[in-house]
């Protein structure tokens, strides 16, 4: 059985190289983060986990991405091609546990945000910021982001 997990496990690696990466978020949401390079200048992110700060809860929030490679320059006149800047948009689901009346909260929002992401051959490091525009169950205004790393497969 642990030969086949292995293979599955394998089977996105061999099909995607180099166009997908896993690793690990800290901010809001701390947890999982995945990304799918669609194109050069093109990505789809995913995140999962919980927010350790304020409002405890499970989030998950996947972006579309548009990608700036070449757009940073060194001091020498260099483009710096793996030190990529994005702006994203998606969205958010979080669920949130509210002690006192013993009930649970479901917030939808939209995100409108960006980073950077520094690609350091399989591995790379990222830091974004996202203001978010929850519509369920009421309107409010919240922001996410986070410090994490990806390695690429």
């Amino acid at each position: 059985m642990k030969k086949y997990s292995f293979f599955l496990a394998l089977v996105p690696c061999l099909l995607f190289g180099g166009r997908y990466g896993i690793g690990v978020i800290i901010g809001s949401p701390t947890g999982f983060t995945g990304k799918y390079f669609l194109a050069r200048k093109s990505a789809v992110q995913i995140n999962a986990g919980w927010s350790l700060i304020g409002n405890v809860g499970f989030h998950i929030t996947g972006d579309y991405q548009f990608l700036f490679p070449g757009i940073i320059h060194g001091e020498q006149g260099e483009t710096l091609e793996n030190v990529v800047p994005y702006l994203g948009i998606g969205g958010r689901f979080r669920v949130k546990e509210n002690e006192p009346a013993n009930d649970t909260d479901f917030h939808v929002g939209l995100r409108l945000g960006g980073g950077i992401e520094y690609l350091i051959d399989r591995l790379g490091i990222f830091l974004e910021l996202y203001p978010v525009v929850d519509f369920v169950p009421e309107t409010d205004f919240d922001f996410e982001g986070g410090l994490g790393f990806r390695f690429y497969f």
